[in-house]
């Protein structure tokens, strides 16, 4: 006996339009990862850990891999491809010197910040005629995406 798989392509309610959008969101992200890590000279994971790194930093192997979904050792090979590419570094902690964290290094940024410059003015041109009540309803459904989007990663690993 097959299981009946939903039919997520289409919908007429306008709950049914934002998760669809969400979804073509999801799917073109992932798309530009790929370009982005190719650009710099990365592999895609790896351009996820650097922006994780980055945003989050700095940040034990632990809780990057825990961030990633991903086990501890890989999350180990890609900080040392990192490491040896010049765009992290590891540290000791100052409380605790048996931890090691890893830092974002800027080097690499002005280029990366420069290949997302393009999509940066795009997406302020859309927000510009939207109030502050509609920005903070789309804040507030993007935070409640992301959280729901971690779960379901925790899920898979």
């Amino acid at each position: 006996m097959s299981e009946s798989v939903p039919d997520i392509n289409s919908g007429d309610s306008a709950a049914w339009t934002v998760l669809d959008r969400y979804r073509e969101l999801e799917l073109q992200l992932a798309i530009l990862g790929h370009h982005l890590s190719a650009q710099v000279g990365l592999r895609p994971v790896d351009l996820q850990c650097f922006n994780l790194v980055h945003r989050h930093g700095p940040v034990t192997i632990g809780e990057l891999a825990r961030m990633l979904a991903l086990r501890p050792a890989t999350t180990t090979g890609i900080v040392d491809r990192l490491a040896e590419q010049g765009w992290v570094a590891r540290d000791r902690s100052e409380v605790d010197r048996r931890t090691v964290l890893v830092r974002a290094l800027p080097d690499h940024l002005p280029r990366l910040f420069g290949l997302l410059a393009p999509l940066g003015e795009d997406l302020s041109t859309a927000l510009a005629d939207l109030d502050d009540d509609a920005l903070r309803i789309i804040a507030d459904f993007l935070g409640h995406a992301a959280e729901a989007t971690q779960r379901a990663n925790a899920r898979s690993s």
